[in-house]
């Protein structure tokens, strides 16, 4: 799948590799827009312009599930640590669910995440994610409990398709006990997780395989056609059909979370 010009996927130390899935750069080469689509995830963000010596603002966004048209101007610059779904509650505690879809910035942020400390003058998009790295990797290097990332697991493999009882049984839980450890964790219920999982494979089938739409959506495992285009509007805003050409997708199998930046 092609990335927008400018996106750069950068390498990880070894002790974050386990919480966050990517550490990403996103650099604008002209005025318009990408249409970032929603995957669950919560990102850690500096956005600055590289033309305007003003210090860089930090953005922490919750979870995921709708997409956003981030406008875009020459110049403008992000840089981001994508963390691992069974991770965001590190950053937002008590405050994960109510969270998705929406976003912190600058003071608010800070105020969440004081260990990080913003430079007051300009500084390379490298040592800015280096600092952003430093700075949050004692948060982030704590242990994680397994349940959760193994129903995360699952979800992936079968490609979204198991049901929540399913899931649950896996795990000797009752439906509502992974409910309530899925949302504590990951900040949304593993249905809806598991429909973003569905939806992004969907996509790929279409984009990456070229597959007819029909063959896309049996595929995925969606009851049928109209289906499918229910799930696309819903988290794409756009039809299997008519896929926008420009939409802001990472190497890996999840996409950007850029929410009201």
């Amino acid at each position: 799948m092609p990335l927008p010009a400018g996106y750069r996927d950068r390498q990880l130390s070894p002790r974050l590799t386990r919480s966050v899935e990517a550490s990403w750069t996103h650099r604008a080469t002209a005025t318009g827009t990408s249409l970032v689509l929603p995957d669950g995830r919560c990102d850690i963000i500096l956005r600055y312009n590289q033309l305007n010596p003003t210090p860089p603002h930090l953005v922490l966004t919750g979870p995921a599930t709708r997409a956003f048209a981030v406008p875009e101007q020459p110049g403008d610059c992000w840089i981001g640590l994508r963390l691992r779904p069974s991770y965001s509650h590190l950053i937002w505690g008590d405050r994960l669910a109510e969270m998705q879809d929406r976003s912190l910035r600058q003071s608010d942020a800070l105020a969440l995440l004081p260990e990080v400390s913003l430079p007051a003058g300009p500084t390379s998009p490298r040592q800015l994610a280096r600092l952003l790295q430093q700075s949050l990797s004692p948060r982030l290097s704590v242990a994680q409990a397994p349940d959760v990332t193994e129903v995360l697991d699952l979800i992936h493999h079968s490609g979204g398709r198991l049901p929540v009882p399913r899931l649950a049984d896996h795990l000797s839980l009752s439906p509502r006990q992974l409910q309530r450890r899925f949302a504590q964790t990951v900040g949304l219920s593993p249905k809806i997780y598991a429909q973003l999982v569905q939806f992004h494979r969907a996509l790929r089938l279409i984009r990456d395989a070229h597959l007819p739409l029909s063959a896309a959506g049996f595929e995925a495992g969606y009851s049928d056609q109209s289906h499918m285009t229910r799930a696309f509007k819903r988290f794409g805003g756009f039809t299997p059909a008519h896929v926008p050409p420009n939409l802001t997708l990472p190497q890996l199998h999840v996409a950007i979370s850029l929410i009201d930046v």
